[in-house]
């Protein structure tokens, strides 16, 4: 949760969502680009964060906080629940039997094998900032702030990066709370098999146009390890649903843990067995997409009706890597 003003440890992956990557004995995993293998009690909040990393130091004796601005991580649990109680198509006996027939269609789409669901206002409201949260705060995203200056030919620098973080969220932040949310589509990625991976950047084609002050682009984020989230702003659709839940096989999740991979720089989290590290990972930088498509982008983007290669979702084409 957000700390407030009291604490110098500022969460860029909030203590409440990291409950859901500790293991039995309390402690959090994660691997470097160099192979080693670190933990730590989840319980002493010193994972995932950075002192004063919130905190504007103006020069002088002024400074000014921001952590409060990340209220939303108090809804971390409830957002969860939410969406776990999203349920995939299969897991009433009806819907499993339907399911089973329905793989034996040669036709059958994408489309077909997830389970439709409408996310009333309120929620739908708190998740979408929820993501931005976990986004403008990584520190791929920092990393990308604290650059700006470069581009003038000055040298990065971490302050100008905090205040492009702060502006970037609360432009996020007001249009979530209060702006229009048609056009927006989520996926829900449930995995009861093949656990998801969390790194220190993500999959963020959404962020960079909060500087046109709206909403538009497409987002791919683990919130745990058996629930990974896709969002997306589509030209047309219908005003519900607007969320599609569907059950991965273990090649998708793996396929999502190599994008995740890419888009991480130091820090790759994980419940029970350590992924296998890329070699885009073991670069050690924050790499992305050379222009913003992927294969797995589309099948997902056929979850919400855009008509994709079939092919895809069914094993052919799905090593991206």
């Amino acid at each position: 949760m957000a700390s407030g003003r009291s604490s110098r440890n500022h969460h860029w992956w909030p203590v409440g969502l990291q409950s859901y990557w500790t293991d039995r004995f309390g402690y959090v995993s994660w691997i470097g680009p160099g192979g080693c293998i670190e933990k730590k009690r989840s319980v002493n909040r010193k994972i995932g964060f950075k002192i004063h990393g919130h905190t504007i130091f103006r020069g002088t004796d002024w400074e000014s906080n921001f952590e409060y601005e990340f209220d939303i991580d108090n809804e971390v649990h409830k957002i969860i629940s939410a969406l776990q109680g999203m349920t995939p198509l299969g897991r009433t006996p009806k819907e499993f039997f339907a399911l089973i027939k329905m793989l034996g269609k040669k036709d059958r789409s994408l489309h077909d094998m997830c389970k439709f669901y409408h996310l009333e206002e309120q929620l739908h409201r708190g998740l979408l900032l929820f993501l931005y949260s976990l986004l403008i705060r990584s520190p791929g995203s920092r990393s990308r702030y604290e650059g700006y200056p470069e581009m003038i030919g000055l040298p990065p620098d971490e302050e100008v990066g905090k205040g492009n973080m702060v502006q970037n969220y609360r432009i996020a932040k007001k249009l979530c709370m209060s702006g229009l949310i048609s056009n927006q589509y989520f996926v829900l990625m449930h995995s009861p098999l093949k656990k998801f991976i969390f790194g220190d950047g993500s999959l963020d084609w959404l962020t960079g146009n909060l500087v046109a002050n709206r909403i538009n682009g497409r987002a791919l984020l683990p919130l745990t390890p058996h629930l990974c989230v896709y969002f997306c702003t589509p030209m047309a659709m219908r005003s519900t649903p607007n969320c599609a839940s569907i059950s991965v096989p273990p090649w998708m999740v793996e396929w999502v843990n190599g994008i995740t991979q890419i888009y991480s720089k130091e820090k790759l989290f994980f419940l029970g067995k350590p992924p296998q590290i890329s070699d885009a990972f073991r670069r050690n930088q924050f790499l992305e997409h050379a222009e913003q498509k992927d294969a797995l982008i589309d099948m997902l983007d056929e979850a919400i009706g855009n008509k994709r290669s079939r092919n895809h979702f069914f094993g052919l084409n799905a090593n991206l890597y």
